[in-house]
């Protein structure tokens, strides 16, 4: 099996922004394509900026929407397996001796999160900003990935997590969630927040965001709609979480897509 170095990758890398012990890569493979297993060498997240796209780690098999970010651990061992008339994706990497190796290990998912987006951030802007502040930003960035907790194999809040990715555009209650977990309402939102380090309000959120992210580069769909379709209150409540996670408002986002 093969290991990647740093800035090394599979398909057509047309840029690479790099510091010392990081890189910054769009990935493009222009048809189907099954890679051979292989694993990194840096630790490093993967988004999918559009295409058809699944990975499978392991026992784990992760199909990718549109700005699905996943951030793994240096050495994991993974496959990718490319559809349909290929993909883009974005790859943010870097050396584990950047950090405490005890806060990289495992799989991460981190959509729609403010590091997801801030690594977005970077790639639009790293052509135009100096070496410094590429670098600068990349650190910054490297701490808001690791900051995000790794998830325990704990069922009931799997099963959360699988009914908030079901359901996360319908109006959900605790109860409903608790229900779904089989667990007391009380004891599911303290497990959540001890495991994910985050609310489940503030989970259903993110998933609200990356997929009214989705919405906004692929249709002309009206913002209020959007809003609407996702479970917002209403288009004000709508945008203020929106720039929450992305740091511009849903039309400044649509406005700026490559």
């Amino acid at each position: 099996m093969s290991t990647l170095a740093l800035g090394q990758a599979f398909g057509c890398v047309p840029h690479r922004w790099s510091a010392e012990g990081i890189a910054l890569s769009p990935v493009i493979h222009h048809e189907p394509r099954i890679n051979v297993e292989h694993a990194h060498e840096a630790a490093f997240v993967t988004m999918m900026l559009d295409g058809v796209y699944t990975e499978k780690a392991g026992l784990r098999r992760f199909r990718f929407e549109q700005f699905t970010t996943l951030f793994h651990a240096a050495s994991i061992d993974h496959q990718d397996f490319i559809g349909g008339s290929g993909v883009r994706l974005l790859i943010f990497e870097f050396q584990p001796d950047l950090i405490d190796a005890g806060q990289l290990r495992g799989l991460r998912d981190l959509s729609g999160s403010r590091a997801a987006w801030d690594m977005l951030a970077l790639y639009r802007s790293a052509a135009s900003i100096e070496p410094l502040e590429f670098e600068s930003r990349s650190m910054s960035l490297v701490a808001a990935i690791t900051s995000v907790k790794t998830p325990r194999d704990l069922p009931s809040v799997q099963r959360a997590r699988d009914y908030l990715h079901a359901n996360f555009r319908s109006a959900v209650t605790m109860r409903d969630v608790a229900r779904a977990a089989a667990v007391h309402p009380v004891y599911l939102g303290q497990a959540f927040h001890r495991q994910l380090g985050e609310t489940i309000a503030d989970y259903v959120k993110r998933l609200r965001v990356r997929a009214a992210a989705e919405q906004l580069s692929r249709t002309r769909t009206p913002i209020a709609e959007i809003a609407f379709d996702l479970g917002f209150c209403d288009q004000s409540h709508f945008q203020r979480v929106f720039k929450k996670f992305c740091r511009v408002t849903p039309a400044e986002f649509r406005a700026s897509l490559f």
